[in-house]
C-alpha cells in the first residue's frame, strides 16, 4: 500500500498559521513541560484504511513494507511548539526551531510505530522513548507521551509531551555500573569457594598432556621409532591441552569485568555453563546433578549474570546436601516455560531443608549459615533477577530439602512489559 503525501511544505506552513485552540495560549507557551502540537489527521486516515483493508498484525505489516514509516511521516506536519520545546532543542526562537523541525525530529521507527499501533488498536494514550539531537549537537534522551482522540478532527492538533530524562538516565547508568561491580565481587567470592576443586579439574588435563607428550617422546627416541603411536600420543596431548585452555577461558569469562548486556540466549546453555563451573565441587562431594531442560526455551537476559545466579544456587545446594546426613545426594535443575510466558528455573536439593527462622532472613545482606560465607550470594542473586524483571523465591521444610525458584523474561518485548 502506498501513502500519497500532500504538499508537505504547504501543510507545514499552514499548520503553523492555524489558530491554536487553547483556553490560554500564553499558558501553553510558558508551560515548563515541552509540548509539541502536530497534525496527524492524514496518518490517522491511512491507519484506519489499513485496518479496513483487513490488516490484523501491524508489526508484521511494517516489517513487510520497510518504506511505510517514511511514507506515513510525509502525511504529518508540525503545528506549534511551546517555549520549553525551543529551550530543549537550544533553538533560541520558535522560528529557528520550525525552520529545522524536520531535521531535528525525523521519523523514528520505534516511536512512530508505537503511535501507529496505539491508533490501530484504538487505545486512548501511548508513550515511548527516543533520543533527540539539539542545535548544538547534544544528545538528549526523552520520554514522550500523548493522548489519542477518538475522531479524525482531534488528530489535527495532537499534543506530545516530552520529558528530559538525562539526569535519570545518568543515575540509572551509574546504578547499573555499581550493580555490575557488586555482581563481579560476588563472582570472585563464589569462585573462591570452588577454587580448590577447579584447580584440581585443571590439573587433570595438564597432567594428561604431559603424560601424552612424554609418551610421544619415548616412541620417537626408541631404537625403532613408532611414528603412528607417537602421532596418536601427540594428538591426545593436543586434546588435553585444548580442554585445559577451555576451562581457563570459562573461568576468565566468569571473573571478567564485562558490561551487562541482555540478549536472547538458550536457557539450557546457561544452565550447562553454570553446572560446568560447580561440577568439580559437586564431584568432590559425590553430588549428582540432574537437568530437566526445555530445549526450545530462551531467555532475554545477560547470560553471564544468570550463570552467576544459577552457580550460586547450585553451589548452595551442593553444600546443603553435603552437610545433611541423608543417603540421597542429588541436585536437580529444571527450566521450563510458564503459562504466563516466563522462563521458570528451579534448583532443588536433597539436603536437610531450612527452618522458618532461616527462611525469613535468607535474602538479608550478610546473613549466612556457612562458616566461611559472606552472606551476599543470595542478595546479589535477587538483585540480578529483579533487575531483569523477574522474581526469586524459596520453598523449604526441615527434612524435605530446599527448592529455589526464579523467573526471567523469554523475549525483549516481555522484558519491556515489566
Amino acid at each position: 500500500m502506498n501513502f500519497s503525501p500532500s504538499h508537505d511544505d504547504e501543510r507545514f506552513e499552514e499548520g503553523r498559521s492555524l489558530q491554536f485552540d487553547l483556553s490560554n495560549y500564553q499558558l501553553f507557551l510558558s508551560a515548563p513541560i515541552p509540548i509539541m502540537v502536530e497534525d496527524w489527521s492524514g496518518v490517522y486516515r491511512a491507519i484506519m484504511d489499513l485496518r479496513r483493508s483487513g490488516v490484523t498484525n501491524l508489526d508484521f505489516w511494517f516489517d513487510s513494507h520497510p518504506h511505510a514509516v517514511a511514507e506515513l511521516r510525509a502525511l504529518h506536519s508540525f503545528v506549534e511548539a511551546n517555549d520549553a520545546v525551543v529551550d530543549l532543542f537550544e533553538a533560541g526562537t520558535r522560528t529557528a526551531f520550525f525552520e529545522r523541525a524536520k531535521q531535528l525530529l525525523p521519523a523514528d521507527r520505534t516511536s512512530n510505530i508505537a503511535v501507529y499501533r496505539a491508533m490501530f488498536e484504538g487505545r486512548d494514550a501511548c508513550q515511548g522513548e527516543r533520543t533527540l539531537v539539539t542545535f548544538s549537537g547534544k544528545r538528549v534522551p526523552i520520554v514522550w507521551r500523548c493522548s489519542l482522540p477518538r475522531h479524525e478532527d482531534g488528530y489535527r492538533r495532537l499534543c506530545f509531551y516530552g520529558f528530559d530524562v538525562t539526569a535519570q538516565k545518568e543515575s540509572s547508568d551509574r546504578m547499573q555500573a555499581m550493580r555490575a561491580e557488586m555482581a563481579r565481587s560476588a563472582r570472585v567470592s563464589l569462585f573462591g569457594e570452588v577454587a580448590a576443586s577447579i584447580l584440581h579439574e585443571i590439573s587433570q588435563p595438564l597432567s594428561a598432556t604431559r603424560t601424552s607428550a612424554d609418551a610421544a617422546l619415548r616412541w620417537l627416541q626408541s631404537d625403532s621409532p613408532n611414528i603412528g603411536q607417537a602421532t596418536e600420543a601427540i594428538r591426545d596431548s593436543a586434546r588435553w591441552a585444548r580442554d585445559a585452555t577451555e576451562i581457563c577461558k570459562k573461568i576468565r569469562g566468569f571473573l571478567g569485568k564485562v558490561p551487562v548486556h541482555s540478549v536472547l540466549s538458550s536457557a539450557g546453555g546457561v544452565v550447562e555453563a553454570a553446572s560446568f563451573l560447580i561440577s568439580p565441587e559437586a564431584n568432590s562431594k559425590a553430588v549428582v546433578i540432574d537437568r530437566h531442560l526445555d530445549a526450545e526455551l530462551s531467555i532475554f537476559a545477560d547470560p553471564l549474570q544468570i550463570q552467576q545466579v544459577l552457580a550460586n544456587l547450585l553451589l548452595n545446594g551442593v553444600h546443603a546436601i553435603d552437610s545433611a546426613e541423608g543417603d540421597e545426594r542429588r541436585l536437580t535443575v529444571v527450566a521450563s516455560k510458564t503459562s504466563s510466558d516466563e522462563a521458570l528455573f528451579e534448583v532443588r536439593d536433597s539436603g536437610a531443608g531450612m527452618t522458618e527462622e532461616t527462611l525469613s532472613s535468607l535474602f538479608q545482606p550478610f546473613f549466612t549459615t556457612k562458616a566461611s560465607g559472606m552472606g551476599m550470594g543470595l542478595v546479589v542473586a535477587r538483585s540480578i533477577v529483579e533487575a531483569h524483571g523477574g522474581r526469586i523465591w524459596v520453598d523449604s521444610k526441615p527434612g524435605f530439602g530446599t527448592s529455589f525458584f526464579f523467573t526471567l523474561p523469554i523475549s525483549e518485548s516481555h522484558s519491556a512489559a515489566r
